[in-house]
Parts: C-alpha cells; structure tokens; sequence
C-alpha cells in the first residue's frame, strides 16, 4: 500500500497535470481533494490536449478509479461537460470508473453571481475566476450550502435552496443592486443535472478506507498551489481551500499516517496567474520570451490569460517544502527554461533586516525586499528526448542538483516536455 499526494510548490500552473497523468500509470485510484472549476490540468497525449477541472486526469487511463472528494465544490454543469467531453474521445467514465462524494458541495447560480458583483465591485481587487468557488466555500463554512446528497434528494434540495436563496437574492438585490434570481429556474435546471450525477455518488470515504485495507495505490491529486493555500499562502491573493498536502486528509478522508511520499511539483521557472506579489517577476522583453518559450506557452487552462512570468524562487520554494512536509520535487519545464541565456535563480531577498532565506508568511513585506540572483548557463539544446538523467547536457544536470541543495529534497521527476513521454523518473515513488 502507499499514498503518494502531489501538491503544487508555487502559485499554481506548475505542470501539475502531465506529472499526475504520469503518475496515475503506476496508481490504481486517483483522487481530486479539493478546489473547484478555478483550477485545470491541461494534458497532452499522442498530441491530443485534454483539460480537467474537476475529475481526476487520471480517468485518462483505463482501469483506474477516479475520485471527487468531499473537499471540492463541484459545478453540475462543469463536470457533466466534462464527462460529455471524455465520452466523445471514448473514454470510459461509468460508476464503476468515477465516484463523486455525497457530501462534496454544489456550485449554485448565486456564488457565480455574487462571485462576479463583487469582482466588478471592488475592480477585480483579487483576480477571482468568478466561477463562484470562493462563495460556495464561504456557504460551507456558515452552514447554509448544499452537498450532492442534497442535490439528488428533490424534496431536500428545494427545502435547502429556498432557505438560502432568500438570503443571496436580499444581498443580490440589496447591496449589488442586481435582478433577483428565480427558485424554479435554478429547480428545473439542477433536477436534471441531479438525474445525471446520482449514479456516480456514494460514500467515496467508505470506498477509500476499504481500498487501503486491500493495499491499493492511492494518488491525491493537488490543485494550486502552495503559495495560494488560504491558510500559507500569500494572503490575501489565495484561494478559499488548503492547497498543501494536509488538504488530502480532510478533502478525501485519507488518515494522515496513512500518507507515504509527498511530491512538490515547481517549474523550472516561476509563474503567476491574477493579483497579488510576485518577486522575481518579469517584464518586457525576458517576461515575454520566458512566456512563450517551449512547445506549449505559459497561459491559463481555465482564464486563457497570460501568466505572469519570473525567475525561480528558491525562497518561496524553501517555504513550500517545510510547510507542505514535501519529501520529493518534480522539476517541470526545465526544457523551455533552457532557451533562456543566462538562467537566473532567487536565492534569498536582502531585507532591512538583512538576508532572508525563507518566507515568513507575511506577504506585507514584499515591498520591502530584494532578491539576490546567481545565474546560470544555458544549454540551448532539445532535450524532449532525454530519458536518463545522466544524458541531460552538463549545464541542465548542474541546474536541477542546485535546486535539490538548496531545498534539501531529490528532484525525482524531471519534466522535458508536454507529452507524457517526455518525461525523466528518477524513482518509484509508489515503492514504499
């Protein structure tokens, strides 16, 4: 048995998706533990783009279960596009292949309404997705949301729903100024989506338990990343979940003891999507060039909106290996990194306070700071079909052994480019 939970390292956008399709080979479930539609795993095999928002990339392989915990808040209409979307490309996606937690919560039509009120209000003051994740988690915390057992029970949904849609539609009404949503509209609309996801929902904590018991390879599949983590992250330009490994306990129902290996997947070079500080980044020509360099440019699966774009943050990636507990990296793009010349890397900021070598939590003081760089050079070379790390040119080894001394991690995956191939693996991580 062994549980192996991948977690972004950095804001998000690390590659997270061709390394979970990688990994899922070697699994047996794949889980998603947390977040909604804001985040997507963008995945290409044989030259065919896939793009998941809510189910595991791991569906992508034959006999392997895919779970949707009960840490996500998951929209109907998403997932069944989704699903609809596998189908086409016949891809299975039965009961038997896909199960979605009863107690997971429901995106309803008033969190993406007041989700985009309030970013019109305030100016997209924190760059939300307006795809209503945060509202729904903030329902889930005051008690008011509504979970896929709600939905598949008529007479319980429509008790719940009138109860909370009174509130939304006084502040819809009342502080945003906005037209009222209807009950039986959103009733006529979600009965129909509730008669497609009832099949896939059921006890998936139950399932997980007697699944470890049978000695099954579990692989939990992060979303973001550590420097959005509600709790971590770079407050307030995070997201509404916890994004490290420690989600996976609570976002699935996985014991913490149970959890075997922790991999932290970064770029070989950092990058943003929305507000919020960003140290290293880049402007002008170098953001450019970084952005666009490699096969596959750096925008955003879910928005389509240019990333931001910088210099590897070896501070920021300290912060995420000590409070993530992440005990193997996986390096993705190092192939695009390599049309840079020189390649920079933070290595610390020089603060009024002298040097600082990891991050403190308080994002207040990034105006305060000055990173400090050692530069590296360039190999210029195409390396997509490196497949033992001692092949890798001199100079792009050299740079993949810094960032293992300067974290105090191995680097177990090496990502060479988009396809699931491309790929250098270093260890088994489901050994254990």
């Amino acid at each position: 048995m062994s549980v192996v939970i991948t977690v972004g390292s950095q804001w998000g956008d690390e590659g997270k998706g061709k390394i979970i399709d990688y990994l899922s080979e070697q699994a047996d479930i794949v889980v998603r533990h947390q977040g909604g539609n804001n985040a997507g795993h963008t995945i290409r095999v044989e030259g065919v783009q896939h793009i998941f928002h809510i189910i595991p990339s791991g569906i992508l392989h034959p006999e392997k279960v895919c779970i949707v915990g009960n840490g996500v808040v998951i929209d109907p209409a998403v997932i069944l596009q989704e699903i609809d979307s596998l189908l086409s490309h016949n891809i299975s996606v039965e009961p038997d292949r896909l199960k979605i937690s009863g107690q997971a919560h429901v995106i309803m039509p008033y969190h993406k309404l007041l989700d985009s009120l309030e970013e019109e209000r305030t100016g997209g003051r924190l760059g939300t997705t307006r795809r209503g994740i945060g509202p729904a988690y903030q329902d889930k915390a005051a008690r008011i949301g509504i979970r896929l057992w709600d939905l598949i029970d008529p007479d319980i949904f429509r008790k719940k729903l009138r109860y909370t849609l009174e509130q939304k539609n006084r502040l819809i009404t009342g502080v945003y100024g906005s037209q009222a949503l209807q009950e039986e509209n959103i009733i006529e609309e979600y009965r129909a989506y509730a008669d497609r996801l009832r099949p896939f929902v059921c006890n998936t904590a139950e399932f997980l338990e007697i699944s470890l018991a049978r000695q099954k390879r579990i692989l939990c599949e992060g979303n973001q990343g550590t420097l959005l983590d509600v709790d971590h992250g770079t407050y307030p330009y995070v997201t509404s979940t916890c994004t490290i490994a420690a989600g996976a306990a609570t976002g699935a129902a996985i014991p913490p003891w149970r959890i075997d290996r922790i991999l932290g997947i970064a770029k070989a070079f950092q990058t943003r999507v929305g507000e919020g500080p960003f140290p290293t980044e880049l402007t002008g020509e170098i953001g450019n060039r970084l952005r666009n360099a490699g096969p596959v440019g750096e925008f955003g699966s879910t928005t389509g909106r240019p990333r931001r774009c910088g210099w590897l943050d070896l501070v920021l990636l300290r912060y995420a290996v000590r409070v993530g507990g992440i005990n193997a990296l996986a390096i993705t793009k190092l192939d695009a990194v390599g049309e840079m010349d020189p390649i920079r890397v933070c290595v610390a900021y020089d603060s009024p306070d002298g040097e600082q070598r990891t991050f403190d939590g308080n994002a207040n003081r990034f105006d305060k700071i000055t990173p400090r760089y050692v530069s590296f050079p360039s190999w210029k070379r195409d390396i997509s079909t490196v497949r033992r790390f001692e092949d890798l040119p001199q100079e792009a080894a050299n740079y993949v052994r810094f960032i293992e001394e300067e974290t105090g991690v191995p680097a177990v995956i090496v990502s060479v480019g988009p396809e699931r191939g491309e790929t250098i693996c270093r260890e088994d991580l489901f050994s254990r």
